[in-house]
């Protein structure tokens, strides 16, 4: 029902050969792929949690029951940049369906970051890491490139996911499809 195209874009090189505050190893993404994964292929998301750049504190384990969009980014990354304001675009359009959004910002300044968010007309929160230790725990789910995004449906797994810049019109369809989707039975 769902079809993802796999595209061909690039992601923010500046990550190429550095590492993050703990020792592991920023990737930059040389192309851009979106996938969706079929019920039965989907693991839980690992843990999510921070403040956001208005010192909200915020857990993803809170928001299920919604299908929510996970984009990590930063001010400094032309990519971000680019997809941004397809972001503001899906989540004003997915608000309805009840599709809640979230940034990650990693490696950035806090001025940097809400400058960022009011240029690009961002209105949901994003988290404010620094160090990039957030989404340590989605390592094993994509390589770490800028800017990523995740849905996770609504029992909170990993639906689908995108490396590089998305656009609102190749989007849209996907987190509407994982928004349609029948909550799974209780128990698992």
């Amino acid at each position: 029902m769902l079809a993802v195209a796999a595209g061909t874009l690039t992601a923010c090189g500046s990550l190429q050969g550095k590492t993050d505050k703990s020792g592991t190893a920023l990737g930059a993404a040389k192309t851009s792929t979106s996938q969706y994964l079929k019920p039965g292929e989907r693991t839980l998301t690992p843990p999510l949690t921070g403040t956001s750049l208005t010192g909200e504190h915020i857990d993803i384990a809170r928001w299920r029951g919604h299908v929510v969009v996970i984009n990590v980014w930063g001010s400094w990354c032309a990519p971000c940049r680019k997809e941004a304001p397809e972001l503001a675009r899906l989540a004003k359009e997915t608000k309805a369906l009840g599709v809640r959004f979230l940034g990650v910002d990693i490696r950035d300044s806090k001025t940097a970051a809400s400058a960022f968010e009011k240029d690009y007309g961002i209105t949901y929160p994003s988290i404010f890491d620094p160090d990039s230790r957030s989404m340590l725990g989605f390592k094993s789910l994509a390589s770490r490139a800028v800017p990523t995004t995740y849905v996770l449906d609504r029992s909170g797994k990993v639906a689908a996911l995108s490396i590089g810049p998305l656009t609102a019109r190749d989007f849209l369809p996907i987190i509407q499809g994982i928004a349609d989707e029948k909550p799974a039975p209780s128990g698992r």
